[in-house]
């Protein structure tokens, strides 16, 4: 004997569907991982993410991602952040990231291990050229190796405001 489907559970079934796939948030252009050998950030180590970029009229958010276990023995990270833009020199900048605050670490965590994304542009980027775009981490602190850090990674992500424009100059 086969059940037929009531019009209410169907409507519940497809609402559910529905609602499942628009509760996914997709990237709308990069992000990328990598791991650090070893969970020890070596001063020599730099991890480039590099990604195209087609629309030059689109205002992006730029952010860093640093997963670290425990046993980080500080409350923030500085990075050496490197941008190269199409047909341009390096930007070079050093960024301070907060990973603890009073309550202890920020950010996600499950067990020992815990993720930070930390939005380093203030206000909304527009890259003015398209083509490549490579980020470059490089760690800058006192201690190298840097025990405790197992990923870092930049995602890049379109916004649709169009207020507080900042342009990545050409």
């Amino acid at each position: 004997m086969t059940k037929l489907v009531t019009l209410p559970r169907f409507l519940f079934l497809v609402s559910c569907f529905l609602l499942f796939f628009a509760s996914c948030k997709q990237v709308e252009l990069y992000e990328r991982l990598q791991n650090i050998p070893g969970a020890e950030w070596k001063g020599d180590h730099k991890p480039v993410f590099a990604f195209n970029i087609a629309d030059t009229i689109s205002l992006y958010n730029v952010y860093i991602t640093v997963r670290h276990t425990n046993s980080y023995a500080y409350n923030n990270i500085w990075l050496e952040t490197s941008l190269l833009k199409p047909g341009d020199s390096v930007l070079t900048q050093k960024v301070d990231l907060p990973l603890a605050g009073p309550e202890g670490w920020l950010g996600t965590g499950m067990d020992d291990i815990f993720e930070r994304r930390i939005k380093i542009t203030p206000e909304p980027y527009q890259f003015k050229r398209s083509g490549q775009i490579a980020f470059t981490l490089k760690q800058a602190m006192r201690q190298d190796p840097l025990p405790g850090i197992m990923q870092v990674g930049v995602r890049v992500e379109k916004i649709n405001r169009s207020i507080g424009i900042r342009s990545i100059n050409q």
